[in-house]
């Protein structure tokens, strides 16, 4: 049995002190979201049921079932840290069950959820030289509530840490295209570099980033083909001896090759251009015979060299790879049904925070993490520890 030292927040367990600290800041954290509920008759704090969700999908909840079976298994020491409501009769710790979830998840504002948990993942990094932003959307399925218009949200990454500190919910009239302000305006952007995919390279984004001192590596497609045309235009030949850089990896037997061509970007109306680029990369199976190629161009404002062009365009589908495809493999995304009220953008804020959690942590095998978490549940505070600024 655990033996609380609540002035000091750790716990003696058999494992030895076990501090829950973390478990409380970020209980803190949720209090400064308001309750949407009346007072009279509450018996969950808002705070309490957010952060207890939170260690539930820290555990591989994947619905409010799942959610529910987590909570009900927590230690009463991580209950206590959470604040959990306390039994005016037993003493212990009660969790909240599926139906409170689920309610207060359809009732709370998603937005302001999201912009907290963002915050504080945000102090919680390393100021890095050069560190940038990859940004993207991704719809959630199922989300519309029988209207067929999904949720769209649109999320900023850092790339170094594969963390999101920014994501907003896209309004239904709208795109993802015009609410870059929306998305980075709270952020510290300076001498960042942001990555977009061909959707964004427009003359209004570009402006917003140059004006903010950023940086931007777009990808460019043919529904611009007025700059398409610009920038193939520049460019050389692609031949080997006019590319500006070459990397080879092997990959399950295969060969992948990526080849770079830059060119200065004189005489193209876009702000702040600098450079303009053409990447390809070509996969060999292990025969040697060329199975795929794929090819794409770009402009950017930066000064960098190809070698690092390439890095930011490779990384910059981290998004797609480590955060969106966990979010729909690992914890059912895009197969969760019960997308009613705020649900799927409150759902995708704290599903990018357990996510985040793991990876401050030092993780990269997020299901094996999230399956020792649900065999001991006391491993959950160890976690949040190592991230904490």
């Amino acid at each position: 049995m655990s033996v609380s030292h609540a002035v000091v927040g750790v716990v003696t367990n058999e494992s030895g002190e076990v501090d829950t600290g973390q478990v409380a800041a970020l209980a803190g954290v949720f209090a400064q979201v308001t309750d949407p509920r009346k007072a009279r008759g509450v018996r969950h704090r808002l705070a309490a049921v957010l952060t207890v969700l939170t260690l539930g999908l820290l555990c591989g909840a994947r619905n409010f079932r799942q959610a529910a079976d987590r909570v009900a298994e927590l230690p009463q020491a991580l209950l206590a840290a959470a604040g959990a409501r306390r039994h005016p009769v037993l003493g212990i710790r009660v969790p909240p069950g599926r139906d409170t979830l689920r309610r207060l998840v359809e009732a709370v504002d998603a937005a302001v959820v999201d912009r907290l948990v963002c915050g504080w993942l945000a102090a919680r990094l390393d100021t890095v030289a050069g560190c940038g932003l990859a940004i993207d959307g991704k719809s959630v399925r199922n989300s519309g509530g029988g209207h067929g218009v999904d949720v769209q949200l649109f999320s900023a990454m850092r790339r170094d840490t594969a963390v999101t500190v920014a994501q907003v919910q896209v309004p239904a009239d709208t795109t993802e295209v015009t609410q870059v302000a929306a998305l980075l305006d709270p952020i510290d952007i300076t001498a960042m570099a942001i990555t977009a995919d061909a959707a964004h390279p427009n003359r209004e984004t570009a402006g917003y980033l140059i004006r903010r001192h950023a940086g931007y590596v777009f990808t460019v497609k043919a529904n611009r083909p007025t700059l398409l045309t610009a920038i193939t235009r520049r460019l050389p030949k692609a031949t080997t001896p006019t590319s500006a850089h070459t990397s080879t990896e092997r990959r399950n037997g295969y060969r992948i090759t990526r080849t770079i061509w830059t060119a200065p970007a004189t005489g193209i109306d876009f702000p702040g251009a600098v450079q303009v680029f053409r990447l390809r990369r070509d996969v060999y199976a292990p025969d040697g015979q060329r199975v795929s190629k794929q090819i794409l161009h770009g402009i950017t404002s930066l000064t960098s060299t190809a070698a690092q062009i390439a890095g930011y365009v490779r990384t910059h589908w981290w998004v797609e790879n480590k955060i969106h495809w966990v979010r729909d493999v690992l914890f059912g995304e895009d197969n969760h049904h019960a997308y009613l009220g705020t649900v799927a953008h409150a759902m995708a804020a704290l599903r990018n925070l357990a996510i985040a959690l793991i990876r401050l942590a030092g993780h990269t095998r997020i299901k094996q993490v999230m399956e020792r978490h649900h065999a001991d549940k006391m491993l959950i505070p160890t976690l949040l520890n190592p991230s904490q600024p």
